[in-house]
């Protein structure tokens, strides 16, 4: 007797077959196509990371602080794949690298740098075993450096081969689950999965506010819960995060955010340091000078403050004019506010040293600075009324 076979066993066996099809050809459409994506992501997240070094640069480079600027170049060198690191002044000669005895001479390479061309990071060099890239360091569109770092072609191409594997071991088991899957329990799982991941797609962009709207009671609606609340605790930390990063260093306002119940707002006794500056003579600079350039004066100079403070951990106060009031130790507590309020005084003070060469040099005024520091027991908290609240601190 011949063998019969269902309907829908038929049925099933037909979508399984086209399916099976379709992701197999997708799958090597994919295979062939993944290689150049790769590729260029692996050369993003390179530039990103000498971007990164160059920011993390900016400050110690400023303030010429070789010591900081050779454990970074150290620090770099552990990434896997990183051969070379190097940070340039903006005359292109060698500010730190991993041999002490190449400080001081000019880069090799710095015509290559000297002549690129579009939005940095730049690839300025690149052979069968290594890729360079390089980007400036920047401070209010001035060029005051470089960082470079050198990249090992094997270990991008080892990235993107183990990438690929796992790809094609994905796209094989993808293949196999979906022959194994019943149609009935294929189309109940594919609506929502879609709709989770518009969510995700959602909330990578921002939009904590999306919802995902069900009637499910199994795994699926607990699942879709779960998302629906991760939205709504990004969105309170987001507010919370960007309310506090207007205060202090956003690093600091992490840690609030780990640990909230370690910050205590209304007022508190607490040792802090307080480090006060203004611009010397800015009376008379206001009257003689137009105020387009005091205005841009000031905000070189409070963006100068800002960066050097949030650098040492530190949270800027309040702007009072041409003064700057920042704190170090709250709201989050820190033994060492007294040595970081000193790092950052000096710092600014050889900044604006710094900045006033270059200003010079373009034939405009220097910034004279004076700054003040005062170290000791105070009542630090949000004060002021109840529609209008500031962290501040008070002692003598």
């Amino acid at each position: 007797m011949p063998v019969r076979f269902g309907i829908k066993l038929k049925l099933v066996l037909a979508l399984s077959a086209v399916i099976a099809f379709a992701a197999s050809a997708v799958g090597l459409i994919l295979v062939t196509h993944e290689r150049a994506s790769l590729e260029a992501q692996m050369r993003i997240m390179a530039a990103t990371i000498t971007d990164e070094f160059a920011m993390d640069a900016k400050i110690p480079l400023l303030s010429r602080d070789r010591l900081v600027l050779n454990v970074l170049v150290q620090n770099i060198l552990k990434y896997p794949g990183i051969g070379e690191a190097y940070i340039l002044n903006h005359k292109f000669a060698i500010e730190a690298h991993r041999h002490k005895e190449e400080i001081g001479l000019d880069y090799e390479f710095k015509e290559s740098i000297r002549k690129a061309v579009g939005k940095p990071p730049w690839s300025v060099g690149e052979d069968a075993d290594y890729i360079t890239f390089a980007s400036p360091i920047l401070f209010k569109d001035t060029t005051v450096g470089y960082s470079v770092i050198t990249f090992s072609n094997a270990f991008i191409n080892a990235q993107l081969n183990q990438a690929l594997g796992r790809l094609a071991l994905i796209a094989a088991l993808a293949i196999a689950a979906v022959m194994l899957l019943s149609l009935p329990l294929a189309s109940r799982l594919i609506e929502p999965a879609l709709g989770l991941l518009k969510g995700t797609k959602e909330i990578a962009m921002g939009n904590f506010d999306y919802r995902i709207a069900h009637a499910r009671r199994d795994e699926i609606g607990a699942l879709i819960d779960s998302f629906n609340n991760m939205a709504i605790e990004l969105k309170k930390k987001e507010i919370l995060k960007g309310a506090f990063s207007r205060y202090v260093n956003p690093h600091i306002a992490e840690e609030i955010l780990k640990a909230p119940e370690a910050v205590r707002l209304g007022g508190e006794r607490s040792d802090v340091t307080v480090f006060f500056t203004d611009i010397r003579g800015f009376t008379k600079l206001s009257r003689e000078r137009p105020p387009e350039e005091v205005v841009e004066a000031l905000n070189l100079y409070f963006t100068l403050i800002t960066e050097v403070v949030f650098y040492f951990n530190g949270t800027v106060d309040k702007f009072i004019g041409d003064a700057v009031m920042n704190l170090f130790g709250a709201p989050v507590k820190d033994d060492r506010h007294l040595e970081q309020g000193v790092k950052a005084a000096l710092a600014v003070s050889e900044a604006v040293t710094r900045i006033n060469q270059i200003r010079k040099g373009r034939g405009l005024y220097a910034l004279e600075i004076g700054v003040g520091l005062n170290s000791g027991p105070a009542i630090v908290g949000n004060m002021g009324a109840h529609i209008r609240m500031e962290y501040t601190a008070i002692g003598d």
